[in-house]
């Protein structure tokens, strides 16, 4: 599935210098248009995601161009080890709490029609289906979670 989610084969991955790791997570550490968030057990990363406000009128990597700035959620993964421990509950809890703290309404991600225990995860966490898109490797659900307002308090 690596390929189908990330948009890139494990190989490829690898093939990436450390520099250019070290400069995504510096670009996504948490801030106001983005965020990374990690899960740890034991000293072992077991899960990962990335939140990143995709710009009104801008065309995102699918060229669909979001009306209002949209938070969504890319780069998820929870290792063998951390599967069933609810880590992907926590890890998109995080993102979107992160997201409704700065005011937004709603949060977005895309997933492949295939990868069913993803879509399960994201129904579990509140996120709907909204539209669909057809890419090369098939079906992309663009799924969206309605946020609660933030609490000026």
């Amino acid at each position: 599935m690596a390929g189908v989610a990330f948009l890139e084969t494990v190989e490829q991955a690898i093939a990436r210098p450390d520099d250019e790791w070290r400069s995504r997570a510096a670009t996504h550490a948490e801030g106001r248009t983005s965020a990374q968030f990690l899960a740890e057990a034991d000293d072992e990363l077991i899960g990962s995601l990335t939140v990143f406000v995709r710009r009104a009128g801008i065309p995102d990597y699918l060229d669909r161009v979001p009306e209002v700035d949209l938070p969504t959620v890319v780069g998820v993964y929870v290792s063998p080890s951390g599967r069933g421990l609810g880590v992907i509950d926590t890890l998109l809890a995080a993102a979107s709490e992160w997201a409704t703290e700065r005011g937004h309404r709603e949060l977005t991600l895309d997933v492949h029609e295939s990868n069913a225990a993803a879509i399960g995860a994201y129904q579990r966490a509140g996120f709907v289906v909204g539209s669909e898109i057809i890419v090369e490797s098939g079906r992309e659900l663009s799924m969206v979670k309605q946020l609660p307002a933030r609490n000026p308090g």
